[in-house]
C-alpha cells in the first residue's frame, strides 16, 4: 500500500470484477477503496446506504456486496436472481451469506426468474462436468435456509416470487437421472440416494441450524481436474480445509479464476509460522490465557485423567462459569407477507415451511397476499381450513392480469373469511366464479364486521351485500371485471348492473364506489354506451345521488387517456356524468399517465367540463389533485 493513490487507482481500473472482489477482501483500506468503485462502475447502490435493489445485476454483484465491510448496514433487500442454474445456486448462497452478516433485515423481496430455455431443453442430456446438478431436495434445502435466516432477522415486510418452473425442471431431471441409474444398476435401486427432508424440522423455534446441502458433497473429479483444484497437503489441518470449503462461493462448480487451494495453504503455513509465540500459535495462547483465568487448576496429586463428579460442590469444576444459555426462538415481527410463488406450495418440504411460517408470524401478521395460480384446489382447501391469523387486517388473492383455470374455490375462501373477523381490506381476483349466486354457501351468521374496503367480482359483491347486517362498516366498494385467458370465455358485463342494484341501498353510507376494468375488448365500450344511451332517466347510475367520489381503475392495461383513446375518453366522461352529485373523480392505474401528466390532464379536464360539469376535482394515478375550475392548460 506504499503506492501513490493515483497509481493504485489506475491498477484497480485494469482489473475485472472477480479480481476486484478478491483484492478488496485482503485489506480494510482496499475494501473501502475498491467496492465503492465497483458499485459505481455498475450503477449499483452502495450497501452503506442500507439497501440492495438489483434487477439483472452483473455476475459478481452479490459477491462484492458480501465482501464489502458495509454489508452489516443493509436493512432492505429487493433482488431478482439471475438466470442459469449455476448462477442461481451461487447467488442464493451469496445472498444467504449477506443476510447472515447483517444486523437486521426489515424488507426482504426476492424473485426467482424462470430457468433458461437451453436448460429446459438440453441440460438433462449434458455431462455433469458442464452443468451443476443440484437435486430438487438440495435446492429446497438451500432456498428454505435462505428464507428462514432472512425472516428471522427482524423482517417486517416480505415478498417471495417465482421458482416453480425451476423446481419442476429439477424434478424432471432427477427422475431422468434415477431412471438411468436404475437401468445401469440392473433394475435395482438407484445409485443416487435422494436427500430426504426431516418432517420434524422446526424452522422458527430457535433450533433450526442451516447446513449447506453441498457441504457433504465432494467435488466431481472431472470438474475438479478441469478447474485445477488440487488436494491439500497432508500437513494442513482438517479444520483449515473445512474453512476453505465453507468459503467457497461456487457450491458445485469451481470458479476458473479462483486461486488453487495449494497456494492458499502455503500462505496459511507462512503466517502460522510467523505468528508462533513460545511454541504455540497466537490462537492457542489466547485460549490458554483465557482458561487460566476462568478455571482452577486440579488439586496437587490428583489424577488429571480422572472424571470428577460435576454435581459435587467441593469439586474444583464447581467454580466454572455456567454454560451459555441457548438462544431462544426468534421473535416474529413480520407484518406484511406477499406470497407470489407456487413453489412454496409445490412440495411437502416447502408446504411445511410455509405453514410453519404463518403459524410463527400469526401474532404480528396484518397483511397477506396470495398469487399462486398453479397451486391445486386440494392444497388450497386444506390451507384455508387450517390457517388462523387472528390479527389479519388486509387480505388479497390475485392472479396477475389474465385469469386462467382458477384453482381457488369461493366456498373455501368464504369459510376462511368467516374465521377472520379482523379483516378490514379485502381483494379477490382470479378465484372460481359460480354461474349463479345460489351456488355459493348460504350466508348464515354475518361475517367481516370490521370490513371497510372490498374489491371483487360482482357476484361476490352481491353475496356480501345480501345481508344488511353483514359488513356494517363498509366504506369503499370496487366492482372488478376479469380478463380470461380463454377466448371462449368472456366477462359478462351485465353482472355489474346486478351488483349495482344490490349496492344502491348502501350507497348512502359509502365514501367511494369504483370500477376496475381489466379487459380491453369491445364489450367494455358497449356496456358504457348502454348506460349513456339509457340516459339519466333509465340508467341506474342516476340513482346514486349520495355518491360523491368515483374511482376508475384500469389495471395498467385498459387505455382511457391516450391520444388513441379519445373516443373512449369522451364515452367515459359521459358515463361519469350520469352520477348526479359526483365531485371527485380518481383515474387509477392508468397505463403511461404517471410519466406524462401534463400531456394527459388537459384532454381529461376538457372532456369533464363538457360532459360532467358537476365534477370539481380530478386525480390521475395518485398524482396531485387537480381543481377543474382553476385548471389552465399549460403552454406548448
Amino acid at each position: 500500500m506504499d503506492l501513490p493513490h493515483e497509481l493504485l487507482l489506475q491498477i484497480i481500473k485494469e482489473l475485472d470484477d472477480a479480481a476486484l472482489c478478491a483484492l478488496g477482501s485482503t485489506r480494510k483500506d482496499l475494501n473501502n477503496l475498491i467496492f465503492p468503485l465497483f458499485f459505481d462502475r455498475h450503477k449499483i447502490t452502495d450497501p452503506s446506504q442500507g439497501w440492495i435493489s438489483c434487477y439483472r445485476a452483473p455476475e459478481h454483484t452479490l459477491r462484492a456486496i458480501r465482501c464489502s465491510l458495509s454489508t452489516k448496514n443493509i436493512r432492505n433487500i429487493h433482488y431478482y436472481f439471475n438466470k442459469g442454474i449455476k448462477t442461481l445456486v451461487e447467488e442464493v448462497e451469496e445472498m444467504h451469506a449477506i443476510v447472515r452478516r447483517t444486523d437486521k433485515v426489515t424488507d426482504f423481496k426476492v424473485y426467482l426468474v424462470d430457468p433458461d430455455d437451453w436448460a429446459l431443453g438440453g441440460a438433462p442430456g449434458l455431462d455433469e462436468a458442464q452443468v451443476p446438478r443440484p437435486t430438487a431436495e438440495e435446492w429446497t434445502k438451500l432456498y428454505v435456509g435462505l428464507l428462514t435466516t432472512s425472516l428471522t432477522k427482524g423482517c417486517r415486510r416480505v415478498q417471495l416470487g417465482g421458482g416453480l418452473p425451476f423446481l419442476k425442471y429439477l424434478r424432471d431431471r432427477d427422475q431422468v437421472q434415477t431412471t438411468v441409474e436404475s437401468v445401469s444398476a440392473g433394475g435395482g435401486r438407484s445409485l443416487r440416494e435422494p436427500i430426504t427432508g426431516d418432517k420434524t424440522t422446526r424452522y422458527f423455534n430457535g433450533t433450526f441450524h442451516y447446513v449447506s446441502p453441498f457441504a457433504s458433497r465432494g467435488p466431481n473429479p472431472q470438474v475438479a481436474q478441469s478447474h485445477g483444484v488440487k488436494k491439500l497437503p497432508a500437513n494442513i489441518s482438517q479444520d483449515f480445509e473445512g474453512r476453505l470449503e465453507d468459503s467457497r462461493t461456487a457450491p458445485v462448480v469451481e470458479d476458473t479464476k479462483k486461486r488453487s487451494r495449494l497456494r492458499l495453504s502455503k500462505w496459511f503455513e507462512f503466517f502460522s509460522k510467523k505468528k508462533k509465540k513460545n511454541g504455540i500459535t497466537q490462537v492457542e495462547a489466547t485460549i490458554s490465557s483465557t482458561m487460566s483465568h476462568n478455571f482452577k487448576a486440579p488439586p496437587p496429586g490428583s489424577d488429571p485423567g480422572q472424571v470428577e463428579d460435576l454435581g459435587n460442590p467441593s469439586s474444583h469444576w464447581a467454580n466454572a462459569p455456567a454454560p451459555t444459555r441457548t438462544r431462544g426462538p426468534p421473535v416474529p415481527k413480520l407484518e406484511s407477507l406477499l406470497l407470489h410463488s407456487d413453489m412454496l406450495f409445490a412440495s411437502p418440504t416447502f408446504l411445511d415451511w410455509t405453514n410453519q411460517l404463518l403459524s410463527w408470524c400469526a401474532p404480528t401478521l396484518t397483511h397477506l397476499e396470495l398469487q399462486c395460480p398453479q397451486t391445486s384446489s386440494g392444497i388450497w382447501r386444506k390451507f384455508f381450513s387450517e390457517v388462523k391469523l387472528p390479527f389479519l387486517a388486509h387480505f388479497d388473492i390475485t392472479w396477475g392480469l389474465v385469469v386462467g383455470d382458477a384453482q381457488i374455490q369461493g366456498s373455501d375462501v368464504l369459510g376462511f373469511l368467516s374465521r377472520h373477523p379482523s379483516i378490514q381490506k379485502l381483494s379477490l381476483y382470479g378465484i372460481q366464479v359460480p354461474a349463479c349466486l345460489c351456488d355459493l354457501p348460504k350466508a348464515g351468521k354475518p361475517i367481516l364486521p370490521n370490513l371497510t374496503e372490498i374489491k371483487a367480482h360482482p357476484i361476490y359483491i352481491r353475496w356480501f351485500l345480501r345481508d344488511k347486517k353483514q359488513c356494517p362498516k363498509l366504506k369503499q366498494v370496487v366492482l372488478q371485471t376479469e380478463y380470461y385467458a380463454s377466448m371462449n370465455r368472456m366477462f359478462a358485463y351485465d353482472a355489474l348492473d346486478r351488483a349495482l342494484e344490490e349496492l344502491l341501498p348502501r350507497s348512502r353510507k359509502l365514501n367511494v364506489i369504483g370500477f376496475r376494468f381489466t379487459n380491453d375488448h369491445h364489450e367494455l365500450d358497449s356496456w358504457l354506451q348502454s348506460h349513456v344511451d339509457a340516459g339519466p332517466t333509465a340508467s341506474i347510475l342516476s340513482k346514486f345521488i349520495d355518491t360523491t367520489n368515483l374511482l376508475i381503475s384500469s389495471a395498467y392495461y385498459v387505455d382511457f387517456l391516450s391520444d388513441l383513446s379519445r373516443s373512449r375518453l369522451e364515452l367515459m366522461a359521459q358515463f361519469v356524468g350520469l352520477f348526479p352529485n359526483l365531485e371527485h373523480l380518481n383515474f387509477q392505474d392508468q397505463p403511461g399517465a404517471q410519466y406524462t401528466r401534463t400531456h394527459y390532464s388537459p384532454p381529461v379536464v376538457k372532456a369533464l367540463r363538457r360532459h360532467s360539469p358537476q365534477v370539481k376535482r380530478l386525480e390521475i394515478n395518485l398524482d396531485r389533485i387537480i381543481d377543474i375550475a382553476e385548471f389552465e392548460q399549460p403552454e406548448e
